[in-house]
């Protein structure tokens, strides 16, 4: 079972702990495996310092690094919901207070069409097979870039410039193994029903 809150106030950030803290036993006598889910460490209080990484990993059998949303809904800025290198910056500050062998990698099977016009940005998240069919649908052209580890397309459509990087299997695959680089537990996704199905088989190859 995972346990997924966010948005907590820092000021209930030991109530969280120990919330977690009398779950646990109640879960582990279903026989459960049971996880907590956490975010990148920022200086947001209600989005990343309420977290107490370390006690929660003492607590808990793993902890999923929810490794996405560099680039969320209203960001100010258009860009790529996990660059590679944003994913691995994530994982070594976290690991700093998670043994390795706790801490499981979620990635997104998601991306966001950015569009911008009048000086203003706004996004939408598409699933994978959504994406590709805009991709197809507008005859986008992409290309690989080598700073985010991801195909990326633009359009200018009606005065509106559109622009994605895009979430596939090879993308997944790239940020995947970053589980043997770091000799993490496992793999973990947002969220099943997203995918395309070639993405298990990138991952497949990953964890075999």
């Amino acid at each position: 079972i995972n346990i997924d809150f966010e948005n907590v106030y820092l000021k209930t950030k030991d109530f969280f702990t120990q919330f977690v803290r009398e779950l646990y036993p109640v879960f582990k006598e279903e026989g459960m495996s049971v996880s907590v889910d956490i975010t990148a460490i920022s200086t947001s209080e209600n989005w990343s310092m309420f977290y107490d990484r370390q006690r929660l990993s003492n607590t808990v059998d793993y902890m999923i690094l929810m490794a996405y949303d560099q680039h969320w809904a209203s960001s100010p800025v258009a860009g790529s919901v996990a660059q590679y290198s944003w994913v691995e910056d994530s994982l070594q500050g976290v690991l700093q207070y998670i043994p390795n062998e706790k801490l499981i990698l979620g990635v997104p099977f998601y991306s966001r069409l950015w569009l911008e016009e009048d000086n203003k940005i706004s996004s939408q998240a598409l699933f994978m097979e959504t994406a590709n069919r805009f991709i197809e649908e507008n005859k986008i052209d992409l290309t690989w870039d080598e700073e985010s580890m991801q195909y990326y397309g633009e359009l200018r459509k009606d005065n509106v410039l559109y622009r994605i990087w895009l979430e596939n299997a090879k993308s997944i695959e790239m940020k995947a193994s970053l589980i043997h680089k770091y000799n993490l537990a496992g793999v973990a996704s947002w969220r099943k029903g997203f995918e395309t199905a070639d993405v298990w088989h990138s991952l497949d190859r990953v964890l075999n």
